[in-house]
């Protein structure tokens, strides 16, 4: 993609409702004086930007839908009598569905649920190419669902990378229950509901570093992290497992060779709180011998405390170097908050 806007600019809300009546899977969820079934009705819209509602959010260099597939997993309390809490909800995996969205807006199945039993709803919105519930042990996935603690939670269920320097795309949500209209909230009965709702919200951040004026001797450009996070809380990004400066973890994205003086990185990042900032370092490598340089741009709050920089969920940080006397010279040209509907000012 040639510019941010690209990247992440057709800002895309998917809109999930769970609605009670006939299905087009009738043979899902048969109904027995132990189980309710419900159907799933899930579709998307674009708020306020009709003129590019028919479009999707997109992937770093990729003109084909980034989020096109959709998991719904319910989670169980434990206890009836437990507080309503996300460490007293299990994953029900026996009652997960997965599901390709390759023809929004209109995908329907059911969920078989159990009366008198509380649920919490969690959906994941992610690339088919980058992991498949149905075989989740295959050797092409991106990430990985579960916990680092046992017993698994909502409150540490995780997406967990592969690799920390390859980040796929993220959207999550909780499902909230309605009844005639009237919000029961994101933890019910199913037979409190009659319509279930929910937002799904891109969880991961961005990064675009731009470098030019690169010399003709560098022969390859690569960017390094000083730490990474290696695991996020599906529900909304808080990071649950991490690297620290000098681990052995990978730290080390993919090298670029300068195409007319110049090389771009386009990353997702998890989400880095403050707690967790990194410092980048830019590796230039000529014949044998190589060079780290740390980039280093003036502080800005909540993206940028002495040189480390913070990825908040949703939020895209672009910073420019260029090559003056034989030195890199950075600066922070941006920072949107995708969860806007608009550019903050920032072509």
């Amino acid at each position: 993609m040639d510019s941010i806007k690209q990247i992440y600019g057709l800002m895309a809300t998917l809109i999930v409702l769970l609605l009670s009546g006939c299905s087009q899977e009738e043979a899902i969820g048969v109904a027995s004086e132990e189980t309710i079934p419900v159907e799933l009705n899930i579709s998307y819209n674009v708020l306020n930007n009709t003129s590019h509602n028919e479009v999707l959010t997109r992937a770093p260099g990729d003109a084909t839908l980034s989020v096109n597939r959709i998991l719904v997993l319910p989670f169980q309390k434990t206890n009836e009598a437990a507080a309503d809490d996300p460490a007293n909800f299990i994953p029900v995996y026996s009652l997960a569905k997965q599901i390709n969205v390759s023809s929004f807006p209109n995908v329907v199945t059911k969920l078989t649920l159990t009366p008198a039993t509380t649920y919490r709803i969690l959906i994941i919105g992610y690339n088919r190419n980058d992991y498949d519930f149905a075989n989740q042990s295959s050797a092409t996935r991106r990430f990985n669902l579960g916990s680092a603690t046992s017993p698994t939670t909502l409150a540490n269920f995780y997406l967990q990378l592969v690799s920390p320097t390859d980040i796929p795309e993220f959207f999550s949500c909780m499902a909230v229950g309605y009844m005639n209209g009237q919000s029961i909230g994101t933890s019910f009965k199913p037979e409190q509901i009659n319509n279930i709702q929910g937002t799904l919200k891109r969880i991961v951040s961005g990064l675009t570093l731009n470098l030019t004026n690169i010399p003709t001797y560098i022969t390859s450009v690569s960017l390094i992290a000083e730490q990474l996070v290696t695991a996020t809380r599906a529900t909304d990004g808080t990071p649950l497992t991490w690297q620290t400066a000098g681990d052995s973890g990978l730290k080390t994205f993919p090298g670029q060779t300068p195409v007319a003086g110049k090389v771009t990185f386009n990353q997702y990042m998890l989400g880095t709180p403050d707690a967790r900032k990194t410092l980048f370092y830019i590796r230039i490598a000529y014949g044998t011998f190589s060079q780290n340089y740390p980039i280093s741009i003036v502080d800005s709050p909540n993206v940028v405390s002495g040189n480390r920089i913070i990825f908040t969920p949703n939020h895209w940080v672009q910073i420019d170097g260029k090559y003056i006397n034989s030195t890199l010279v950075f600066i922070l040209t941006g920072t949107i908050n995708l969860d806007d509907n608009a550019w903050d000012g920032i072509s």
